[in-house]
């Protein structure tokens, strides 16, 4: 019997796919922290069965980005100031490290290239469009990484940064902020592309730390902010 006949099979890929969209949902802001999640309100809107978003759902919990209550269902994870600051002390630890080992390796194989044919994408963005911003972030984040070198590390800051990105995204991203981060990204870009290891580490930190402050003042007041109940799917925050 082929994979696609298998019900198993089948129900695995719906999993997936549901797992996938409400995650992007958090990533992007769709989801506030502390937003509940209704079952019956997302399957108006993607039309799987409740069996399979209890299912998706508990892979969020797990990865810590829902978190479930007995009784009332699921909620966005809304984190403490202090954890939100911890995790944000490691990424900068973590991305300082990825600078510095791109901007040592990029002399190396096509990583050049690579990064140029990223940076040609992404360094002309427009301010005041938040959601093409959001994917460049994600890839100029991204490729650093990846041209570190180290196999382990996409996985390990792609956990750390989804808390942090989906509250950001909801409520620190104004044009002027995103003019801001790609200030500071032609700033890494720069060393990286000159190979020059220190100076890509200290640019990254600094862009870290700067977002780790706003982020820091924002999240104390938005968690005295009540959250709604939503439909998810129809409306762009």
């Amino acid at each position: 019997m082929s994979s696609l006949s298998n019900p198993r099979h089948r129900h695995g890929e719906a999993v997936d796919a549901v797992f996938r969209t409400i995650r992007q949902g958090i990533i992007s802001g769709r989801f506030a922290p502390g937003q509940r999640l209704v079952i019956r309100d997302l399957a108006e809107e993607i039309p799987y069965s409740r069996s399979t978003f209890r299912e998706a759902l508990r892979r969020l919990a797990a990865e810590r980005l829902v978190s479930l209550v007995p009784n009332r269902g699921a909620a966005v994870q809304r984190l403490s100031p202090r954890e939100m600051a911890d995790l944000f002390e490691i990424r900068e630890l973590l991305e300082g490290q990825a600078a510095r080992r791109a901007a040592e390796h990029i002399g190396q194989g096509t990583h050049r290239k690579r990064f140029l044919a990223m940076w040609q994408k992404v360094r002309r963005g427009d301010p005041a469009d938040r959601a093409a911003f959001i994917e460049h972030n994600q890839l100029f984040h991204g490729t650093i990484v990846e041209l570190s070198g180290n196999s382990r590390l996409p996985e390990m800051l792609d956990q750390l940064q989804i808390p942090i990105l989906m509250f950001q995204w909801r409520t620190l991203m104004t044009p002027q902020e995103i003019a801001l981060s790609q200030e500071e990204h032609k700033t890494i870009a720069k060393a990286i592309l000159e190979g020059r290891p220190d100076q890509a580490e200290a640019a990254m930190r600094r862009h870290v730390r700067r977002a780790k402050l706003r982020t820091s003042l924002d999240v104390s007041a938005s968690r005295a902010r009540p959250r709604k109940a939503a439909s998810p799917f129809r409306h762009s925050p």
